[in-house]
């Protein structure tokens, strides 16, 4: 009778293990059922409703801050290719102003889903992202005092001259990689840049050339240095996403290339450069 009672016992045990192993089964694939996406996927930007954009908004006419109604507003080129962005895709766009130095990284960290900040897509750079298709094609220019003009006509006059390019920008690659004996002056934002000019801290700065053309408007002492082109290494200006994103990146693509068709790109630019008029 002991040996049946025990019997009896051990298949109870057995089977209670059996079921437990099941349910933490169960349990496990259940979760593997619903979990959620990557929040900066294109299905985890439709999950939640809404797509981070990243930009350094001192970069007119692609990006910056406008007084609009009484509120400081960020608006441009840029700005308005992102709303379309976030349109297309049924989401709301939130914007994230940071220094453009700090970009790329909060695409790597998920903290944003992409970035739209007149971004050159550099062979360095696509080691850190997926970039979109160009959607603008940029050059650059030096911008100086106007009574310093006379001094820069060509590149090798930039040599041993003080340059200020923002951090992080081919710019900056370029003023110290090609420039003999330049005073290379690193800083976050290009209004920095142009205050160290107007106060003659430095003799000149290598911008792309919209925004060069935007701040002389703006500043009757300063001057686009007139036939001299500067060829930073890119043709133009990108998305970038999180590296290996790649449905997302082909689905910007796919809404670059509507808004292209639509002729909206060069309206924006138009937009954007009469916003940047306006006092």
């Amino acid at each position: 009778m002991k040996n049946k009672i025990s019997l009896f016992m051990l298949i109870i045990l057995i089977l209670s293990s059996l079921i437990v192993a099941c349910g933490k089964g169960n349990e496990s694939n259940l979760g593997k059922n619903t979990s959620e996406p990557e929040s900066y996927t294109l299905t985890g930007i439709e999950s939640k409703g809404k797509l981070v954009m990243g930009t350094s908004a001192d970069y007119p006419p692609f990006e910056f801050h406008k007084m609009i109604d009484g509120k400081d507003e960020i608006v441009g080129f840029d700005i308005e290719i992102a709303k379309y962005i976030a349109k297309e895709l049924g989401v709301e766009l939130e914007i994230k102003d940071m220094d453009f130095d700090k970009l790329l990284g909060g695409l790597s960290t998920g903290m944003l889903d992409i970035v739209v900040a007149g971004m050159n897509p550099t062979p360095e750079r696509e080691k850190e992202a997926n970039f979109s298709d160009i959607y603008y094609e940029s050059d650059h220019s030096v911008l100086t005092n106007k009574e310093s003009e006379s001094k820069i006509v060509s590149i090798e006059d930039l040599n041993g001259k003080s340059i200020g390019v923002q951090i992080g920008t081919t710019q900056e690659e370029f003023a110290q990689t090609e420039i003999k004996d330049a005073e290379v002056v690193s800083l976050s934002s290009n209004p920095d840049i142009v205050m160290n000019l107007k106060t003659k801290k430095i003799d000149c700065a290598i911008m792309e050339t919209s925004v060069v053309k935007s701040f002389v408007k703006s500043n009757e002492d300063l001057k686009i240095v007139e036939d001299l082109a500067i060829d930073c290494g890119s043709d133009g200006v990108a998305i970038a996403i999180k590296k290996g994103n790649d449905e997302l990146t082909q689905k910007i693509n796919e809404i670059l290339a509507k808004a292209k068709s639509e002729g909206l790109i060069e309206k924006w630019i138009v937009e954007a450069n009469e916003l940047n008029d306006l006092d």
